[in-house]
């Protein structure tokens, strides 16, 4: 191997742009079909981070199943998005 190969091996371009990529955070928004999917993602990623993280300071009242849009609550109460806990 010579220095002459060498310095041409290192002016080669080797990085060849794909025009099918994508990000990640690209592909997850595309596969949420509709506000459930996203509810049901958001929640799958708290649930996640709690079991993965284990967090020991979260604010009073946060919970794994907070509502994702306001208005909306699993327990059936009313929620304007400023409710006190």
């Amino acid at each position: 191997l010579t220095k002459a190969q060498l310095q041409k091996a290192c002016s080669v371009n080797y990085r060849v742009k794909n025009p099918n990529f994508m990000e990640g955070s690209e592909v997850v928004v595309k596969s949420l079909k509709d506000a459930k999917d996203t509810e049901k993602f958001i929640v799958g990623w708290r649930e996640h981070f709690v079991a993965t993280v284990d967090p020991q300071h979260m604010p009073t009242g946060w919970r794994v199943d907070n509502p994702v849009v306001c208005g909306s609550r699993k327990d059936g109460d009313a929620y304007d998005g400023v409710k006190s806990w």
